[in-house]
């Protein structure tokens, strides 16, 4: 990694800086570049690219939404693991005069094998409303005791789907700090390593700070604002 910087933004085109990243060194690679360009991006090898500097047990996670999620997900579906949702009220996108304005957006979760890294504690707190239960299992006419659910210390359950209001400040469109949170405690270990190419608002990187995790950052403007 002759041109890259650990923990802190290096400035220049992804593909290319993509090349000078070693093979299997990355826990968490998180793809989020400019939606239109997936099918471009694809086509010039980027997830190639994600696979080959992610460890056999690392994961990927690409933002996508309509329509330029299709395409995205038939070239990622050999190593597709699951579909998070990210919903939010505000700031709904606006896509044709004959089409509602969307106010979600996909997270697909990649893994090259099935031994993948996952913590599925979030950190996050339990509703009050949240009870100790002993939960059943019903299909149609079979019944059976379920297991018995009690709070974690160390949080809540990651769900496949959170809602959370896009923040709205600064001149670049940042996801909610909670989300990239959550993506990087649950998919990369602790002291681990985070890749994002398409670095933006730095995000990704004011929280790997924060929670212990290091990170690689690619980012072709440089008058961003980043960490």
């Amino acid at each position: 990694m002759n041109e890259v910087h650990l923990n802190e933004v290096t400035y220049g085109d992804a593909m290319s800086l993509l090349k000078e990243v070693d093979d299997n060194c990355i826990d968490l690679t998180i793809l989020d570049p400019n939606y239109k360009d997936w099918d471009k991006l694809c086509k010039r090898g980027l997830i190639d690219q994600a696979v080959r500097v992610t460890k056999p047990t690392g994961n990927i996670i690409c933002f996508t939404k309509q329509p330029f999620d299709f395409n995205l997900r038939n070239h990622v579906n050999k190593i597709f693991r699951r579909e998070i949702i990210w919903s939010f009220s505000n700031g709904g996108a606006f896509s044709s005069k004959r089409m509602p304005l969307m106010s979600f957006q996909k997270i697909y979760w990649l893994t090259i094998s099935k031994d993948f890294y996952i913590d599925v504690r979030t950190g996050l707190q339990y509703s009050p409303s949240t009870k100790v239960v002993n939960r059943k299992r019903s299909y149609s006419s079979f019944q059976r005791e379920g297991w018995k659910f009690e709070k974690s210390n160390e949080g809540t359950w990651i769900r496949d789907h959170y809602h959370y209001n896009k923040p709205g400040n600064g001149n670049v469109h940042e996801k909610p700090k909670e989300l990239i949170r959550t993506l990087i405690k649950c998919l990369c270990p602790e002291n681990g390593m985070v890749l994002d190419p398409f670095f933006g608002s730095g995000i990704t990187g004011k929280v790997a700070n924060e929670i212990n995790r290091n990170f690689i950052a690619f980012e072709i403007n440089q008058g961003l604002t980043t960490s």
